[in-house]
């Protein structure tokens, strides 16, 4: 996990004109790489002290196997669910006091975590992005406790929508064996038999700094 300790470690350095790679202006948008691979862009908008962070992470459930299907999407549960420095909710209440707000999203493709938050906020944010990243917390407890949630969601928001239950039956026409033939969330079979050993192999092989890209817009001058 030493690896992911440098996450965003040099987003403040970025910020403050240390770009750990050439910048090109393209309608006004800078991008950077940083040396532990995370693309970064920034485009600059001070009409209010605000900023908004998206970080991308290319992973989704056509990065899944039939046996592990519903993963990606049950990160981005426990990715708020604490970690080693950190415990459970502490990322939203941490966010709610710095004025700013925060949610999640997964798809078939990607997993995107987005941040609302004023500016004065902005090296707090980067704090809690980086340690939930090298830090997360994936111990028995807390994976039994949100696989419960996960199967709930699944549960009431799949099962009992008639829309939904058309949409698997759609995908698995047209996608046959391929993965988007499966709902994001997962099968239940496979949501009751993950192991811990299955998520930390998953988050090791996704959740590196080069496999994600990371945009900020608001209130920010990376010069």
């Amino acid at each position: 996990m030493k690896r992911f300790a440098t996450l965003l470690g040099g987003l403040h350095l970025l910020l403050l004109a240390l770009p750990l790679s050439a910048a090109t202006a393209k309608n006004d948008i800078q991008e950077f790489k940083l040396k532990n691979g995370m693309k970064v862009l920034i485009l600059k908008d001070d009409s209010i002290p605000n900023a908004n962070m998206y970080t991308f992470w290319k992973v989704g459930s056509r990065n899944e196997l039939p046996g592990i299907t519903g993963l990606s999407h049950f990160f981005e549960h426990m990715m708020f669910n604490g970690s080693k420095n950190f415990p459970p909710g502490s990322f939203d209440t941490t966010m709610e006091a710095a004025g700013g707000s925060n949610n999640a999203y997964t798809s078939n493709d990607v997993t995107v975590y987005t941040n609302w938050f004023p500016t004065s906020a902005f090296s707090t944010i980067v704090d809690l992005e980086a340690d939930r990243i090298a830090n997360l917390a994936l111990d028995d407890k807390k994976i039994d406790s949100e696989r419960g949630v996960v199967l709930s969601e699944r549960s009431t928001g799949l099962e009992n929508d008639p829309w939904e239950e058309l949409s698997i039956v759609v995908r698995s026409t047209a996608f046959l064996a391929h993965p988007y033939s499966w709902p994001v969330i997962g099968w239940e079979t496979d949501i009751k038999a993950w192991t811990k050993a299955d998520l930390q192999k998953y988050f090791d092989t996704y959740y590196n700094p080069a496999n994600a890209v990371m945009v900020v817009v608001g209130d920010v001058d990376p010069k």
